[in-house]
């Protein structure tokens, strides 16, 4: 029998008996009174099994205790009751005669002839109740019970209810994905204020289509992240160096203010490196713009290592 059919059976036998069944609150076995019951009053006078420290009673000891009580119970009162006591008769009624005259009602004993001829009338009458005619009329399935003033009430009929049709629920907008690919002449307006961003660096769109274009000459190139609107860049360049050979360097990342530290710039670096893997070199570098906050952490996490400074300066085209 499961546990909480026993413990309920156990409660409803102390109450009907008018105790209280008490039940240890340990839920781990072998700790502790788990598993024990105790038997106390109303007033909580214990009964059975309350111990100094803990419940020390078994399910079995608590029925056994209850049980035994209750056979007591009625033995007792089976011993007290008079001897000879009988259920009081309901008095009979006193049927008279046409001949009977005015005064104070007497009964007389009936004799046995009477009984039996009673007692046949008494077996008759239920067969005289199966006899009856079957197909009485059936009672209305609106009964109408009279109330206290003589007024007759019929139940009210409920009204159907009009039906309301639950409008569906517009689809969801599907959230913009993330996708990236090759730079195009027609992402010029879109690099132009990405980059603008960026400190002393001006560029137009006629600017950018152009260097797309020497990029792609000479094997280099550009990767764009568009995240509903485009979101970030990343550009390349092949290099023919005599201590590495040809290496790939990785000469512009940049990420939307707005959208950064969401994996974009790390799902450009992959594309990134995959092209220049594939054009035949061993070896990619990174310049990090010191304008751009966190970009050498962000090359670090990437498992780049830090070999060496990169010094700049502006040329004069007429020298």
């Amino acid at each position: 029998m499961p546990e909480e059919t026993i413990d309920q059976k156990l409660r409803e036998m102390a109450e009907h008996r008018g105790f209280k069944l008490v039940k240890s609150r340990k839920r781990k076995p072998g700790t502790g009174d788990f598993g024990k019951f105790g038997l106390t009053q109303a007033d909580g006078k214990p009964l059975l099994g309350m111990g100094e420290h803990g419940l020390t009673a078994s399910a079995d000891d608590i029925e056994a205790y209850l049980r035994k009580g209750s056979v007591s119970t009625w033995k007792a009162s089976a011993e007290n009751a008079p001897a000879g006591t009988v259920p009081a008769e309901k008095p009979k009624r006193d049927v008279r005669t046409n001949d009977d005259t005015e005064g104070p009602s007497v009964i007389r004993p009936r004799s046995r002839h009477g009984d039996a001829r009673n007692a046949g009338v008494r077996q008759a009458a239920p067969e005289s109740r199966k006899a009856q005619p079957a197909d009485e009329p059936k009672p209305s399935a609106k009964r109408v019970s009279p109330t206290s003033t003589g007024r007759k009430f019929a139940p009210p009929e409920a009204r159907p209810h009009a039906r309301v049709t639950a409008q569906p629920a517009p689809a969801p907008v599907p959230a913009p994905q993330l996708h990236v690919r090759a730079a195009k002449p027609a992402d010029a307006a879109a690099l132009a204020k990405l980059l603008a961003q960026l400190a002393h660096v001006e560029i137009d769109e006629p600017g950018i289509v152009r260097s797309l274009e020497a990029a792609r000459k000479s094997n280099g190139g550009m990767v764009v992240a568009e995240w509903g609107t485009l979101v970030g860049c990343c550009a390349w360049a092949l290099i023919p160096t005599i201590q590495y050979g040809l290496i790939g360097r990785i000469t512009l990342i940049m990420i939307d203010e707005d959208h950064r530290r969401r994996g974009i710039g790390t799902n450009l670096i992959e594309a990134a490196s995959a092209v220049i893997g594939k054009a035949g070199c061993t070896r990619m570098e990174a310049i990090s713009d010191i304008e751009i906050r966190n970009a050498h952490g962000f090359f670090r996490a990437l498992k780049f290592e830090q070999t060496s400074y990169r010094f700049a300066k502006p040329l004069d085209r007429d020298s």
